[in-house]
């Protein structure tokens, strides 16, 4: 049976029977991850708030020891862009989805951003960001995250958009009957129906974004071209010298990244995401993912996410209006659950009193 189609993230686990036997390896194993995680993203802010005049100091180099400093960095700015975009897609199609007027100036500004290349918008990005931080290192880092972020948010955005307009009545019907708060369907509805198609663009804009790496670390002002360490920057400076060797170099380096984030990134998020789509029959083949296992089979992990869970009820949703019960009302039987065959698909809490945004549900 498909776990209740709550909020998708910071929720604790239903109960500890439904969870894999914890190990300690998995717990090191998540522990040594996330502070290489840490130790990588910390690495990386620092570099970039460096002043400009370091990246004449430190010219590119085509040394081979380089590499793996540059990659990372290219890594990190793409998942900087991905997180705004994403951000800009909640936001964004939100208020058009649930605006007429809105969307009405939106959706063509959309339509005519997307049509504008990468570098169309470099040219006055990139004045204005270096502008905004005089001397430092950031303001081309701004520009260049910000020319990879339109590379990735359009599609994102859209998709967004259209799984907001086609959630079910139904559903909608069985968020009236709890008396659920607009900010409780956006939170219990609305973004759960719409997590499994945001997670595919989301990897679908990860790599489109490779296609303007290049165009993006390279950043020329005037008669100045400023070149940031990554590996599109490698790739130019490699194609300018025909350094046939460093250019193999550099795409195995960008393959062996996109298997490590697709292995460690996606795939568990699209495992995640599978017990929020919507089906009348269930599917024959469900997503897999070892980390996703490794997670789950954590103690670290339900620890966090009850702490997480119980800030989110107490400081956070409960003070919106709409949070307490309502009176207990019938639920049409074709609202609370789809008819076919194959495992049933619960949306909403079970019973009025979970509305009290205290009720537990799955996670992971």
């Amino acid at each position: 049976m498909r776990p209740s189609f709550l909020a998708p993230v910071l929720t604790p686990f239903k109960n500890r029977e439904q969870l894999p036997a914890s190990s300690w390896r998995a717990d090191i194993a998540l522990l040594g991850l996330l502070l290489l995680l840490a130790a990588f993203v910390f690495h990386g802010l620092d570099q970039m708030n460096q002043p400009l005049g370091v990246l004449d100091a430190s010219p590119l180099s085509l040394d081979l020891v380089h590499l793996p400093e540059y990659t990372l960095r290219t890594t990190l700015r793409m998942f900087i862009a991905l997180f705004a975009s994403f951000v800009f897609s909640l936001v964004v199609a939100t208020l058009a989805a649930k605006s007429r007027k809105a969307a009405i100036v939106i959706l063509p500004a959309l339509d005519i951003l997307q049509s504008v290349p990468v570098l169309g918008f470099l040219t006055f990005t990139v004045v204005f960001f270096m502008g905004l931080f005089p001397g430092k290192e950031t303001g081309v880092e701004c520009a260049a995250i910000f020319a990879i972020f339109t590379s990735q948010v359009w599609n994102m955005t859209f998709s967004f958009y259209q799984s907001l307009r086609t959630v079910p009545n139904d559903l909608y019907e069985v968020s009236r009957q709890f008396a659920f708060s607009p900010w409780q369907r956006f939170i219990r509805l609305e973004l759960p129906f719409a997590t499994p198609g945001l997670v595919w663009n989301m990897m679908m804009s990860m790599s489109g974004g490779w296609f303007f790496v290049v165009a993006s670390e390279a950043i020329t002002v005037g008669d100045t071209t400023v070149s940031l360490p990554g590996i599109g920057s490698w790739l130019a400076l490699a194609i300018e010298q025909q350094n046939i060797a460093a250019i193999a170099w550099a795409v195995l380096a960008m393959v062996a990244v996109i298997i490590a984030y697709d292995l460690l990134f996606f795939r568990p998020i699209v495992a995640w995401a599978d017990k929020f789509r919507f089906e009348q029959t269930a599917s024959q083949k469900r997503p897999r993912s070892r980390v996703y296992d490794l997670l789950r089979s954590t103690r670290l992990v339900p620890l966090v996410l009850l702490a997480l869970g119980s800030i989110k009820a107490s400081l956070f949703l409960e003070k919106l209006p709409g949070c307490r019960p309502s009176a207990s009302r019938p639920v049409p039987a074709s609202a609370a659950q789809p008819t076919g065959s194959g495992s049933p698909w619960s949306p909403l809490p079970a019973s009025p009193a979970s509305c009290s945004c205290r009720g537990s549900s799955a996670a992971l």
